[in-house]
């Protein structure tokens, strides 16, 4: 008996469209041919690009200080006001002010507030709600004025340990290390406005603070620390009460 010899044709093998075949870990084209499938992907949707750019780097925050009224400014930036700032007088202590600082506008979220002025009672600043002495949190080192940090350590977070270096006309922020010395980048800078450039220039230039890409994730902490020092430097010292007001 003659027993006819059959053919066994073996089904192609499905491969990943990307070529990687997992099965083997081999790797397969796939064209079309007698003995192979072809794929027909659908096209790439609209305005797909297998480059995706990057996305544009972060650049530095300018906010100018403009008087809105005889006890309120903004600081603005050149997409409108980003912080209202208000200053009222504690009608217990007349003698003692709240400065408050509000997210966009005098309705917006509170952001933080601090009192200072003459009292008996201890000077207190608020950031989110938290409120701690202002002694406790920022302090003073070094007695020359190149030498001058102004040390704002609000809790054991890094990122709110910062120090303001130098007096006027410009004061430097920086994070500060575990021995308080500034460390790593700059994050914002303080352009003081000098009480006399009144009397020279008709358009004074505004006191304004430059918030740069590696502190604007703490921009609260900047700012309500920067307005403290500021008060700080222009408030007298014991030594130099001797007229209190002027």
């Amino acid at each position: 008996m003659h027993i006819s010899s059959r053919t066994i044709k073996r089904k192609p093998r499905l491969t990943s469209p990307y070529g990687s075949d997992h099965s083997t870990g081999s790797s397969t084209t796939i064209v079309g041919s007698a003995s192979k499938i072809s794929l027909n992907l659908p096209p790439p949707p609209p305005g797909y690009v297998d480059n995706k750019p990057l996305p544009p780097r972060p650049t530095a925050m300018l906010l100018s200080f403009r008087q809105q009224g005889f006890n309120t400014m903004v600081a603005y930036h050149k997409n409108g006001a980003e912080y209202h700032v208000a200053v009222c007088m504690n009608c217990f202590m007349p003698s003692s002010f709240v400065t408050v600082i509000r997210r966009a506008h005098e309705e917006g979220e509170l952001v933080s507030s601090f009192e200072m002025g003459i009292s008996t009672q201890r000077a207190t600043v608020t950031i989110h709600g938290t409120e701690k002495f202002v002694d406790t949190v920022l302090s003073r080192t070094g007695k020359k004025v190149d030498d001058r940090i102004w040390q704002w350590k609000w809790d054991e977070d890094p990122n709110h340990m910062i120090g303001w270096h130098r007096e006027a006309p410009v004061r430097y922020c920086y994070i500060l290390d575990s021995a308080g010395r500034p460390s790593g980048p700059m994050i914002a800078a303080f352009v003081v406005c000098s009480s006399t450039s009144n009397v020279r220039q008709a358009t004074p230039q505004p006191a304004s603070i430059t918030i740069y890409p590696a502190g604007q994730h703490i921009m609260d902490h900047i700012l309500t620390s920067a307005l403290l020092v500021e008060r700080k430097r222009l408030t007298p010292s014991p030594m130099t009460m001797n007229p209190i007001f002027n």
